[in-house]
């Protein structure tokens, strides 16, 4: 099974660190053309196996520039993974507008810069694949979380709307949500002790984004998938080890 994305051309914003850095790797250990997309150039760069380039979500000229450039090098873009965030705590009243524009540049701004970009590409083709990354707080609230949270619940309008848009041309559109503790920078800033004791390590989640990468329109599609769960249930199936 590992080389399920093999010819596949993938890209994974965010890429430097947790997350993003699992599925990129895991990505390119199936087979797949990976763009690893970061800020971070310098950690992005020490990825092994794939083709690394700086680019900020928050600039959409520099969004537009970076995917024109892997378009030409690459010929298509098969699976885009909107994984990319920022995150920070304090009572709406304390939250600048700075703050909140900053933080809705990154999650929710910058993944329509992404899919705006792959959108032609994949309805000509008629295939592909987008996973963007969502939350708890995309399904509920948080305490002092208002901008972080109405940039998950966006993801996931965002999304729904996707889904039906690009259905007629047989591109799967999800959300996908850790479904337990992950280790991460963010939550290195988020988790309590409790937490701590029990979070995983961001690789173990990583074959559910390699399932969703592989559906279509007709497959698992128009969903919020819990990563963890997903997992399970493929390592059940002899899918994932």
């Amino acid at each position: 099974m590992k080389d399920r994305l093999a010819g596949k051309v993938a890209v994974v914003t965010g890429a430097a660190r947790g997350i993003g850095r699992a599925v990129a790797t895991e990505f390119a250990a199936h087979g797949a053309r990976v763009y690893a997309l970061d800020r971070l150039g310098d950690e992005v760069a020490t990825l092994p196996g794939v083709e690394a380039m700086r680019m900020d979500l928050a600039d959409a000229n520099e969004v537009a520039a970076t995917f024109a450039r892997i378009q030409r090098n690459a010929g298509q873009i098969d699976i885009l993974v909107n994984n990319a965030g920022i995150i920070f705590f304090k009572p709406v009243e304390e939250t600048s507008v700075e703050d909140w524009d900053r933080l809705q540049a990154v999650n929710l701004r910058g993944p329509f810069l992404c899919v705006r970009a792959v959108a032609p590409g994949m309805k000509a083709r008629r295939a592909g694949a987008i996973i963007n990354v969502s939350s708890n707080a995309g399904v509920r609230g948080g305490n002092d979380e208002s901008a972080y949270c109405a940039s998950k619940f966006g993801i996931e309008g965002f999304s729904r709307a996707l889904a039906v848009e690009f259905a007629p041309y047989n591109v799967s559109v999800n959300t996908i949500t850790p479904g337990h503790p992950v280790h991460t920078a963010m939550s290195e800033t988020t988790y309590d002790a409790e937490k701590r004791k029990i979070w995983k390590d961001p690789r173990e989640l990583a074959p559910a984004f390699v399932h969703l990468a592989c559906q279509d329109a007709s497959g698992l599609n128009d969903r919020h998938v819990r990563a963890w769960d997903l997992v399970v249930e493929l390592r059940q199936k002899g899918i994932a080890a």
